[in-house]
């Protein structure tokens, strides 16, 4: 049996993240039921409850250690880890990870990563030395595989794949239909929204800016809003603010859900309009038309690759602009829908590659 190493921002219950890692795992276990999957979380048995899986601490050198004399492949990813626009400190502890496998003579792979941006000379220079000695390298878009590439990173090939968390299957369970015959009511339509902190840039005009913007699409469209917390704590902060904001009918959903519980809540929402990455990735998986809030190149570089409107920048979020915006992405929903949809299958048989390549990996190790 084979031992992989999975490090990643899990243990924190963050819905992409843990999206991320059940996707990872998901395809792992259909591919490879013989491959055992270790996991680096921030809380172990949080880690194990949910996904069924053994887990370490990622804090925990001693373990680490002792986890890497045991893997045959060490992966980081997927996810942002390698920027130091949120924390300077974050891309040296990921880096750190992999070269602590390098020097104990593990395979590391880089799986699924958006890369950049590294501000910081240090980092740029730990992470061109680090990431051209790994087995292999996949990115969840076009514009890291060019950030690597302008980095010097040209060791292993560079494959664009798609985030892990395509590999998911909703979860459409008992307790979600529950709190959702409960709380909404039938026949109106709802848009999803998934806010969350942001200090850039004027964030309470920003803030603002959405609120109305909002409750204007709603008074048009006669939908309720669902505010959607992506990371239980901070975004239900964000999403209570916003809701007590907001002059339109809405709900905030205060029902802790795993993430496929989450794509199924997603997939009965007439529209989502989010920040956060996965929420998305979840509409665009799952054939929901979607608008995008870019606080974050990311988001930007997503709903352009998934077919979904150009998003609106951050910096330039004003209420009349973005509920045009809002008003032209729910007009033309229906049209959007048969695109999405493809779209969602090319991405899941790209998601799926991040599978075969960890396969490789562990392939070539068995065959060294």
């Amino acid at each position: 049996m084979s031992t992989v190493l999975l490090s990643g921002y899990y243990g924190y219950n963050n819905l992409g993240d843990e999206a991320v890692l059940g996707g990872l795992l998901a395809g792992l276990r259909a591919a490879a039921p013989a491959v055992r999957p270790v996991v680096l979380s921030g809380d172990v048995a949080a880690t194990e409850r949910l996904h069924a899986v053994d887990a370490i601490p990622r804090m925990g050198l001693g373990a680490v250690r002792a986890a890497l004399r045991e893997a045959d492949l060490f992966v980081s990813g997927g996810g942002s880890l390698l920027q130091d626009v949120t924390s300077l400190r974050s891309p040296l502890y990921y880096l750190g990870l992999l070269w602590l496998a390098q020097r104990a003579g593990v395979p590391t792979m880089a799986l699924a990563q958006g890369m950049g941006p590294l501000r910081h000379p240090l980092n740029r220079l730990l992470a061109r030395r680090i990431l051209n000695r790994a087995r292999a390298i996949t990115v969840r878009d076009d514009a890291s595989a060019a950030f690597l590439a302008g980095l010097g990173v040209d060791r292993p090939p560079i494959e664009v794949t798609a985030d892990p968390s395509f590999l998911l299957e909703p979860d459409e369970s008992d307790r979600l239909a529950r709190w959702w015959e409960s709380r909404l009511p039938a026949g109106r339509p709802v848009i999803g929204v998934a806010l969350r902190h942001w200090d850039a840039a004027n964030p309470v005009a920003r803030f603002h800016a959405i609120s109305d913007a909002l409750a204007a699409l709603a008074a048009a469209t006669g939908a309720l809003l669902l505010f959607i917390p992506m990371q239980c704590n901070a975004d239900m902060r964000v999403a209570l603010e916003i809701s007590a904001w907001t002059p339109a009918e809405n709900v905030v959903c205060d029902l802790e859900l795993t993430p496929r519980e989450m794509l199924a809540l997603v997939a009965r929402c007439a529209m989502i309009v989010a920040m956060r990455l996965h929420s998305l990735i979840f509409a665009a998986q799952q054939g929901i038309p979607a608008f995008g809030l870019a606080y974050d190149p990311k988001v930007r570089d997503f709903a352009l690759a998934a077919g979904l409107p150009a998003p609106a920048r951050w910096e330039e979020l004003e209420a009349a602009a973005l509920t045009a915006a809002l008003q032209q992405a729910w007009d033309g929903r229906d049209a959007r829908r048969a695109a999405l949809v493809a779209g969602a299958a090319a991405l899941r048989a790209k998601a799926q590659r991040n599978i075969t390549r960890v396969l490789d990996v562990l392939g070539e190790r068995i065959g060294d």
